[in-house]
């Protein structure tokens, strides 16, 4: 079973007022929740005292995000338990969806054909890395950290533009698709990671328990899309009332 226990990561204790509200509302929706709260300084304590091996490549990543990104992992796979990143909003309690020995991912985003092409996705669906749960020592989290790490190790992340493909959601995905692992279930996007159309919409937001605000501000502007680029990069809504919690894979 997963434990009821938050992870969460920030640069400082000091947390602006909106974050302090999503967070805490993990804990008024969900009794008895355990909150770990980890700053900068105590992320590297960490990973320095129970991930030694992973140490110098840690102090080593020149972004702060790929820290944060890189310790959820360790923190969830050392202790079990959940990690929301601070811009996630609970709307509903977890309940059962932490009664499982697997991993808990969930689907972020329906992508193109032609994006899929161009991520190298096996399936038009991203896994997000913003919020997900596991039982501590979960062999696909296990897996996956050492996949990681030998990747960077082989390749330092230099630009902000290659930090999706190295410890984000795109490394998560790539991994996942090649790894095709038996002990991941994957939620629906409606769950975790809903559009925000559907959060807003009562008819709509019936089986919505998270939601993703998206304040990270790491990407930077990133320029102004073609039409063409933006129709390439569009998210086509899911579906608002699926059948079950979660998304088969077909394997």
């Amino acid at each position: 079973m997963i434990p009821l226990v938050l992870h969460q990561t920030w640069k400082s204790a000091d947390l602006p007022a909106d974050l302090a509200a999503f967070q805490q509302s993990f804990v008024a929706r969900n009794p008895g929740i355990a909150l770990r709260f980890y700053d900068d300084a105590a992320m590297a304590a960490f990973v320095h005292t129970r991930f030694p091996r992973h140490a110098a490549l840690f102090d080593s990543f020149r972004f702060p995000v790929q820290k944060a990104d890189f310790f959820r992992l360790l923190v969830v796979l050392d202790q079990g338990g959940i990690y929301a990143d601070m811009d996630m909003e609970c709307l509903a309690p977890f309940g059962t969806l932490l009664d499982t020995d697997k991993a808990v991912f969930g689907v972020e985003a329906t992508v193109t054909a032609t994006r899929q092409a161009e991520l190298g996705y096996d399936q038009p669906y991203q896994i997000a890395n913003c919020i997900f749960a596991a039982p501590a020592g979960n062999d696909f989290m296990a897996a996956l950290v050492d996949d990681m790490a030998a990747a960077i190790a082989a390749r330092p992340v230099d630009a902000v533009g290659g930090i999706e493909d190295a410890t984000g959601p795109k490394a998560l995905t790539r991994f996942f698709y090649a790894r095709r692992p038996k002990d991941v279930a994957v939620l629906r996007q409606i769950y975790w990671v809903p559009p925000d159309l559907y959060a807003d919409t009562p008819l709509l937001n019936g089986r919505v328990r998270c939601r993703h605000h998206f304040k990270g501000s790491w990407k930077g502007a990133g320029g102004v899309m073609s039409l063409k680029r933006r129709l390439i990069e569009r998210n086509p809504l899911p579906n608002p009332f699926p059948a079950g919690l979660w998304h088969d894979f077909g394997w």
